[in-house]
C-alpha cells in the first residue's frame, strides 16, 4: 500500500466549518468533533446552488465569448436543470422533501431572477465586459494555515480591472428578500470575502490593496404595495482594509488553534461553550437543539 501523502493527511477546513464555531462552538463540537453533523440542505440550497451554476456560466460565457452568445443561452433551462439535480440529489441521499407548489414557486422566482440579471442595463453596470478580464468562476482556493490544517475554497468569480489591475473577488448570494442591516453587520456573514481576500492575496502574490470585494446578491421576492422602485439585485462591499483583514486572521487562526493539535488531529481538550445568541438566534435552525443540546448557555 501506498504511504499516504503529506497533503492527504492535511486536516481541510472550509469557511462554512469555521462560521459555525465563530457562531457556537459547542454546535462546532457536536458536529465535527462527535461526528453528529446531520444534513443540513433545503430546496433554498438547491436553489442557491443551480442560481449559482447559470449566473456564472453566464459571466464565464460573457467574458470569454461575447455578449451575444452569452444572451444566446437559455439560462432558465440551464438552472432548471441543475435545480432538479440538485433536489433529487437531497431527495435520495437525505430524504429531502419537497412539494410542486415550492418546485414551482422557485421555478417562477428563478425566472424573474434571470430576467433582471441578464437585462442589458444590468449587465453593463455590474458586469461590463470591456472593464474587466476573467480570471476564473469556481476557483480553487487552498492555503496551508498552521497546525497542518490546510483552508479550502471555492471562490464564485474573481474579475480583474484591465484599467487598474485590481482584483475584484465575488461571491454570488440567494435571498428571500436580500439583506437587511444586521445581516450585513453579521461578521460570520461577512468575515467570509475578506479572508478569501487575505488567502488570495497570499495564494497568488497579489497586494491586499489590490484586491476588492463584493456581495452580489439576488433576490426571491421583492416587497408588495411601495413606493419605491426595487431591484432583484443588491450589492454589499464589507469593510476590507488591512484592520478588517487581521480581525478576520486573527479569527480564523484563534479558530484552528482551539480545535486541532499541531498534527491537524482535533482537540478533545477543548473547551466548546453553547453560544445561543441574542434571543437564541443560533438555536432557531440548529439541527442539535433539543436532540443533543438543551440550547441553554452554559
Amino acid at each position: 500500500m501506498d504511504p499516504v501523502s503529506s497533503e492527504e493527511k492535511k486536516k481541510k477546513v472550509s469557511y462554512s466549518q469555521y462560521a459555525k464555531w465563530f457562531k457556537c462552538p459547542h454546535a462546532w463540537e457536536l458536529d465535527y468533533l462527535k461526528g453528529l453533523r446531520k444534513f443540513e440542505g433545503s430546496v433554498n440550497t438547491c436553489f442557491g446552488t443551480a442560481m449559482h451554476e447559470a449566473l456564472q456560466l453566464y459571466i464565464e460565457t460573457l467574458y470569454t465569448k461575447s455578449h451575444v452568445e452569452a444572451d444566446s443561452l437559455n439560462l432558465f433551462e440551464i438552472f432548471k436543470k441543475a435545480f432538479e439535480r440538485e433536489l433529487e440529489d437531497g431527495k435520495t441521499k437525505n430524504g429531502l422533501k419537497y412539494t410542486e407548489d415550492e418546485y414551482t414557486e422557485f421555478c417562477f422566482d428563478a425566472q424573474d431572477i434571470i430576467g433582471d440579471f441578464t437585462k442589458p442595463v444590468n449587465r453593463l453596470k455590474n458586469f461590463p465586459s470591456k472593464k474587466y478580464e476573467f480570471i476564473g468562476a469556481e476557483l480553487p482556493l487552498e492555503v496551508d494555515i498552521k497546525h497542518n490544517v490546510q483552508f479550502i475554497a471555492f471562490i464564485d468569480l474573481v474579475l480583474r480591472d484591465k484599467s487598474t489591475g485590481k482584483y475584484k473577488i465575488i461571491d454570488f448570494k440567494t435571498s428571500s428578500s436580500g439583506w437587511n442591516s444586521h445581516m450585513k453587520e453579521d461578521e460570520s456573514k461577512y468575515s467570509q470575502l475578506i479572508i478569501y481576500k487575505a488567502f488570495y492575496s497570499k495564494k497568488f502574490n497579489v497586494p491586499l490593496e489590490d484586491i476588492e470585494v463584493e456581495f452580489f446578491i439576488v433576490k426571491r421576492k421583492l416587497f408588495e404595495n411601495v413606493a419605491f422602485p426595487q431591484n432583484r439585485i443588491q450589492l454589499f462591499q464589507p469593510c476590507s482594509n488591512k484592520h478588517a483583514v487581521i480581525e478576520s486572521i486573527n479569527g480564523f487562526t484563534n479558530f484552528v488553534e482551539e480545535c486541532f493539535h499541531e498534527h491537524g488531529d482535533f482537540r478533545t481538550d477543548g473547551k466548546f461553550p453553547k453560544v445561543p445568541g441574542k434571543g437564541k438566534k443560533n438555536c432557531k435552525y440548529c439541527p442539535h437543539k433539543k436532540v443533543a443540546c438543551d440550547a441553554k448557555e452554559d
